[in-house]
């Protein structure tokens, strides 16, 4: 093994290139590893996600000293910067992009191909962030579906240093510091206020994050005579241990410091980062020469371990019986990626600085743009064969007659909500309601329908669920909780005072108020104090809440259909389908994709109970089930007529509620749906 580099004095011209320090090298094989474990979903990594965080530190600290010290000289130039940043990062992500694009078409469903070919646009053009933040929502593909989720921190350090060198190049050189401290101080007061609102763009958004590279920036814009006076150095040294502590101590129980993130726990291990780099080197004994080695490595290991990891949680769409299965793949796909990324790291990375150099380094890397460009064209192209499904089609959320009924505010019955003035028909309830809307439209065609609907919000006025873990923004936190209890009474006021509407039908998941493990129950208008927990109980407030509910809606003069949720699934049903059916790996699905009776009864054994106690309780209420259409004693059908009856691993396609609906109404209560609508 090579003699250990050594740290330089703070003051030494090799110190000038703060990067060859083996104890930042140290920093980021932490970084990335603790990212690794966590991706990998090693137990006890739980907060691996901060090692992000302690990367954003780094990189400010590295990029600030670098742009400061061209100033110091009186050498800096935006292009010379710019064109040491696309030589440093570019030339092992566009292998990375490349190869990820060519396996795609064999590896991605269509919907996550066109999910893809977004991602891939967004990662040339340093906006995935933006893209990913509008990929995710409730009816979106899954995050560690997509091959490229890991190139949001990489757009997010780049539209930084847009900004940065621009700030510090155009300003007194006093001043410096103190616009980096304003600006880390104004990224964390909009973080504060924005968190609450929308957390998803607290979380890939610069404006909310910038304050992590902010400090990295104050670190190396700190007057060298002050950060290398022997008073600070001792104190510096004093806290070194305690701050690497923490970097171990905090992503291993992220728990404790809270639930939010950016947060708490990335306030702590950016702090300790920050101190670690400002503290004097020492030299380091062989013993860390492997840490050095891995750090190293670390850009060549971010950018190649999610694709293998996403490629592989598409292709596992089977039950989650076997979890140790899942989990020896995963260790699988994460030690593949450590001789991908030292080749990547030794044959790109590395030669790529010196060669890529003025007018040949702008041809080869403006090429591989366009290459890349024009495959994610090529991609999008694709149309599937004459007379094959269209999963991309079968796949879109089912938001009934418009994404509009979704909503967001209280119930107005606004006109794309309703199929016609003076229809008479409602159906009410969260997205298990919306997922019925077609077939109820042909149901009562004659009659017309209002959509009454809000995400995980079932029609359940007396109660919402709650996520005690979850901070504020968040479905199932406030002002979510709050909203959910506005939606519910507002339908009921509106029914009251529209006596056109004869037919409410209600329906919902229900495993937001019956899964004690996850949720409790917040009565309106009761203190949080007032919380019901214990599946028991909250299974019994919840039949005296619907029960209540339905005795309002009688006393106004109207029916009521109660549509239990259909069988599901651990795993996307739509997804398999279309993997079966392009002949794309698949592993751990049952034959046909279809659903397992006994693991159903299993993992939603409290909406079961639910629903069989509910339909004792009041036995001239319709509950419409669909297990007597779909399920045998063993498996329930997923398809019918080669038509798939799902959309993800629970709702009913278009076609699903359109050819089910009506089947199921006139199978359970054996009338036909005229006179079910009298």
């Amino acid at each position: 093994m090579p003699s250990p580099r050594r740290a330089a004095p703070m003051d030494s011209p090799a110190a000038r290139d703060a990067s060859l320090r083996d104890d930042i090298q140290v920093l980021r094989a932490i970084a990335v590893l603790w990212v690794l474990l966590y991706h990998a979903q090693i137990p006890g990594a739980s907060g691996g996600y901060l090692g992000v965080d302690i990367f954003f530190v780094i990189s400010g600290y590295l990029i600030t000293g670098l742009i400061q010290r061209a100033l110091q000289r009186g050498g800096f130039s935006f292009l010379a910067f710019y064109g040491r940043r696309a030589r440093r990062l570019l030339p092992a992500a566009y292998v990375v992009l490349g190869a990820t694009l060519l396996a795609v078409p064999w590896a991605l469903n269509r919907t996550e191909q066109l999910d893809f070919v977004a991602q891939l646009l967004g990662s040339l053009g340093f906006a995935s962030n933006l893209v990913l933040w509008h990929q995710t929502g409730y009816f979106q593909g899954a995050s560690d579906h997509k091959p490229l989720l890991h190139f949001w921190s990489l757009a997010l350090e780049e539209q930084y240093y847009l900004v940065l060198p621009a700030l510090l190049a155009f300003s007194v050189a006093r001043w410096r510091a103190a616009i980096a401290v304003a600006v880390t101080v104004a990224s964390l007061a909009l973080l504060a206020w924005w968190q609450p609102r929308d957390a998803s763009a607290a979380f890939y958004l610069l404006p909310t994050r910038a304050w992590e590279l902010g400090l990295g920036s104050i670190g190396a814009l700190l007057s060298p005579a002050f950060i290398g006076s022997e008073t600070v150095q001792r104190v510096l040294r004093r806290i070194a241990w305690p701050a690497g502590l923490l970097l171990i101590v905090v992503p291993a129980q992220p728990a404790w410091f809270g639930a939010s993130h950016p947060g708490p726990a990335a306030m702590i291990v950016c702090v300790a980062t920050l101190a670690l780099l400002l503290r004097a080197p020492a030299p380091l004994s062989r013993a860390w020469m492997p840490m050095v080695r891995v750090g190293d490595w670390s850009y060549a290991l971010y950018l190649v371990h999610w694709p293998l990891l996403a490629f592989l949680h598409n292709a596992w769409v089977g039950l989650k019986a076997d979890p140790a299965a899942l989990m020896a793949w995963r260790i699988g796909a994460v030690a593949l990626t450590v001789p991908l990324a030292w080749a990547l790291h030794r044959l790109v990375e590395t030669p790529a600085k010196a060669a890529l150099t003025g007018a040949r380094g702008a041809v080869v890397l403006g090429s591989g743009t366009l290459l890349l460009a024009a495959g994610a064209v090529m991609l999008t192209l694709h149309r599937p064969a004459p007379g094959a499904i269209d999963f991309v089609e079968l796949r879109k959320p089912n938001y009934g007659l418009s994404a509009n009924c979704d909503a967001e505010e209280p119930f107005d019955g606004r006109e794309a909500c309703r199929t016609r003035p003076g229809a008479r028909w409602m159906v009410w309830g969260d997205s298990y309601a919306m997922h019925l809307v077609p077939g109820l439209v042909r149901v009562a065609s004659d009659r017309g329908l209002v959509q009454a609907t809000k995400s995980s919000c079932g029609p359940f006025p007396g109660l919402t669920p709650v996520r005690a873990e979850l901070g504020r923004g968040n479905t199932f936190a406030s002002p979510w909780v709050e909203q959910c209890a506005a939606f519910n009474a507002s339908v009921l006021g509106w029914l009251a005072r529209h006596p056109e509407i004869e037919t409410v039908v209600l329906s919902s998941l229900l495993t937001q108020y019956v899964d004690d493990s996850k949720y409790e129950l917040q009565p309106t208008g009761k203190p949080p104090a007032a919380r019901i927990r214990g599946e028991a109980a909250m299974r019994a407030a919840l039949l005296e809440d619907l029960g209540a509910t339905i005795r309002k809606l009688r006393a106004m003069g109207k029916k009521v259909m109660v549509v239990a949720p259909p069988p599901s699934a651990g795993f996307d049903i739509a997804g398999c389908l279309e993997r079966k059916q392009a002949g794309r790996w698949t592993l751990g699905a049952p034959v046909g994709c279809a659903i397992d009776v006994a693991e159903d009864q299993e993992r939603r054994a409290g909406e079961h109970r639910f629903i069989d106690e509910f339909a004792k309780s009041d036995r001239k209420l319709p509950v419409l089930r669909f297990e007597p259409l779909l399920c045998d004693a063993t498996r329930c059908q997923v398809e019918r007529d080669g038509i798939p009856l799902y959309r993800d691993q629970g709702h009913l396609s278009r076609e699903g509620s359109l050819l089910l609906m009506p089947a199921v109404m006139e199978e359970v209560t054996g009338q036909t749906q005229m006179a079910l609508a009298r």
